[in-house]
């Protein structure tokens, strides 16, 4: 089954506006899984789509250098973590989507939206994984992961 068009619009958006943003600050990988290897810990980023469109959610973690139980440190995945954080939450635990459009089942989902309105949410991300997610990746690594 082909992408709702919107879907990809805002993957189109997250690939050039934050995946750069990834690379520049370290994280290797490929879209939607990110990681970025250092020499105490792994952090970890992931995209998740709704599976009704519409939104997503950008979630990030990390682990020891060795990776973690199920996977070493070049395949490790935000979902194989305790301790995450979905970027744009208020508080550790707590959930937040970013919505791109409508879910697949409302009427005027088909709209597909101009690119600044992707572009938008894609900066918002970017701007969170500078100011939110270095904040945790650190705090985490402070902790003890």
């Amino acid at each position: 089954m082909a992408k709702h068009p919107a879907r990809s619009a805002m993957e189109a958006s997250l690939r050039t506006i934050v995946v750069p943003e990834l690379r520049s600050r370290g994280f290797k990988g490929s879209y939607p899984h990110f990681r970025r290897i250092l020499e105490n810990r792994i952090d970890l980023l992931t995209f998740q789509f709704y599976s009704s469109g519409g939104s997503f959610v950008v979630e990030i973690g990390t682990c020891g250098p060795e990776g973690t139980r199920f996977s070493g440190p070049d395949k490790a995945k935000v979902s194989e973590v305790p301790k995450r954080l979905r970027l744009g939450a208020e508080i550790p635990g707590s959930d937040h989507w970013f919505k791109f459009g409508l879910p697949n089942y409302e009427p005027g989902n088909e709209v597909v939206h101009s690119k600044s309105h992707y572009d938008t949410i894609s900066t918002e991300v970017a701007n969170l994984i500078e100011v939110q997610g270095e904040a945790f990746w650190s705090g985490a690594a402070q902790q003890g992961h």
